[in-house]
């Protein structure tokens, strides 16, 4: 994955994670209100299992955007780059002058 991906992953989950996070703590402070409207009406275990599965999708999109944001940028070789020189031996820059004579 590019880096543009990476930073697509991390910016989805961490919306993912803003959105469920609060929705589960209400959900566990207002016993007497729907989660989410009802949208998760689906989900088995009643009102239980439903501030599990909320819960499970923001610790998963959590991961998921801490994974992008910490995951290392590969080396340009490795990462399709075409401005390389193509199977041919880079050229060495030339040594610098170190000697002291004038």
């Amino acid at each position: 994955m590019n880096r543009r991906g990476d930073m697509a992953l991390e910016a989805t989950g961490l919306v993912i994670a803003a959105l469920s996070s609060p929705a589960v703590i209400h959900g566990v402070l207002r016993p007497d209100t729907e989660v989410l409207g009802g949208v998760l009406d689906w989900a088995p275990g009643g009102r239980a299992g439903q501030l599990a599965l909320l819960g499970f999708i923001a610790l998963v999109s959590l991961s998921l955007g801490g994974w992008a944001h910490t995951r290392p940028e590969q080396p340009a070789d490795q990462a399709g780059d075409t401005g390389g020189t193509h199977g041919r031996p880079a050229t060495p820059p030339e040594p610098a002058d170190t000697s002291c004579a004038p």
